[in-house]
């Protein structure tokens, strides 16, 4: 059996790398695919190399729309898609050339409606590696407890590293206008999935060397991303809702952690004023709940003492801040 999948590939100023990124999908050695190019207004050439790719290999579905953002695109290749599985490619990343066999393959042989595999990060020079996320075979509380865990490494978020079912995108679509689109639809994502797999195989390659890409702008930013702690709030409480009591108590733990973190960075007088606003909503939230939390001491302190936490991290910032210029 052959069933068609779909590889959708949003598109945007990607002239450089478009090439690659198309030779390693077309040269798949599985060759039941729809492969579906959504040009999101492109402003260099990337558009015009949408339709030469379209004229070169028949199974190409060449789209184009006014430029919308990375979550419109997606969501117009899930439209326009026809196949029984789907994966999402980076126009500027790079695939193995077994990418979507071995992972149907898991899917098939697991009876799984997720699979993921590992990345490399790679630029132009050389191949990266990255952490390793524990391979094996998941149902959604003890995916949960992986992400939440030790051994969660970095390829459990991202929407492109991974083969879904078709059916998991069933009236199920990428949040528009927002940058965290990947974490934003992580939970429905997972909770349409009876069985998720993890496989050992590196077979995406994340390119790290773009100046203008999205993550790159992302660190650029220099305040708190109170968006992104509304989604990681809806996801406890979704946790919450479903019954998974201890994963719901390490998300609390990560994001007062994480957001701790991100104020020690930049203690400006906004970011304090933000982190403040974000905290008393996460404590009400957390207290609305129910949930106890007697098993964790870390956030039992990080609730009770917040601005000791902060400024303890901001102290550390400062000291290694401090050491690496006088290096």
């Amino acid at each position: 059996m052959s069933p068609l999948v779909s590889v959708i590939i949003p598109v945007y100023n990607v002239e450089e790398y478009l090439d690659k990124c198309l030779n390693t999908v077309v040269h798949q050695n599985y060759k039941n695919l729809e492969i579906i190019l959504v040009d999101d207004g492109s402003t260099d050439n990337s558009g015009n190399k949408v339709d030469e790719w379209a004229k070169r290999d028949n199974r190409i579905v060449p789209l184009h729309q006014k430029n919308q953002g990375l979550s419109a695109a997606r969501n117009t290749g899930l439209d326009n898609s026809h196949g029984s599985w789907i994966v999402f490619i980076d126009s500027d990343d790079y695939v193995s050339e077994n990418y979507v066999s071995v992972l149907l393959h898991a899917a098939q042989k697991d009876k799984s409606d997720l699979v993921i595999c590992q990345y490399s990060k790679a630029n132009n020079v050389e191949v990266i590696s990255s952490p390793i996320s524990k391979p094996g075979k998941y149902t959604q509380k003890e995916f949960w407890q992986l992400f939440y865990g030790p051994n969660r490494g970095s390829a459990l978020v991202v929407a492109w590293d991974k083969l879904y079912s078709a059916r998991i995108f069933n009236n199920l679509r990428y949040k528009v206008g927002i940058v965290n689109e990947d974490e934003q639809i992580l939970y429905s994502v997972i909770s349409r999935s009876n069985s998720i797999s993890i496989i050992a195989d590196v077979l995406y390659f994340y390119r790290v060397d773009r100046d203008d890409s999205i993550m790159a702008n992302l660190k650029k930013v220099d305040q708190i991303r109170e968006h992104f702690y509304s989604i990681l709030l809806d996801r406890f409480q979704r946790l919450v809702d479903d019954g998974f009591k201890e994963s719901a108590i390490q998300s609390i733990q990560s994001l007062l952690m994480q957001l701790t973190s991100e104020l020690a960075i930049n203690p400006s007088k906004e970011n304090w004023r933000i982190f403040w606003r974000i905290f008393y909503r996460v404590k009400s939230t957390f207290r609305e709940a129910n949930v106890a939390d007697s098993d964790s001491k870390k956030l039992r302190v990080y609730i009770t003492f917040p601005r000791l936490i902060c400024w303890l991290k901001i102290l550390r910032v400062y000291i290694k801040y401090k050491s690496v210029i006088t290096k």
